[in-house]
């Protein structure tokens, strides 16, 4: 599920708009200093919506247990290499 797709009106959010920023310097060479993993990833989010803060910050938790990605990052998954010829 798109982060988006999260906020949606079954949510009871009623979103006009949304911008997420990520910093991507390493990894994209803007930076050669910076490492190539992320040290902080800082999510900032700027919803347009007409709902409160609580119901905003009760949707944006609902992200948070519910986002593969968090999920991945928070529990480091074992990696496997395999190489087919």
């Amino acid at each position: 599920m798109h982060r988006r797709e999260s906020l949606r009106p079954q949510h009871g959010i009623n979103l006009t708009s949304i911008r997420i920023e990520l910093d991507p310097d390493g990894f994209l060479g803007k930076n050669p200093d910076a490492k190539i993993g992320f040290s902080t990833i800082t999510e900032r989010f700027y919803i347009e919506a007409d709902n409160t803060e609580e119901e905003l910050e009760a949707s944006l938790d609902f992200m948070e247990t519910h986002c593969p990605v968090m999920d991945t990052l928070v529990n480091a998954p074992t990696f496997v290499r395999e190489l087919h010829r």
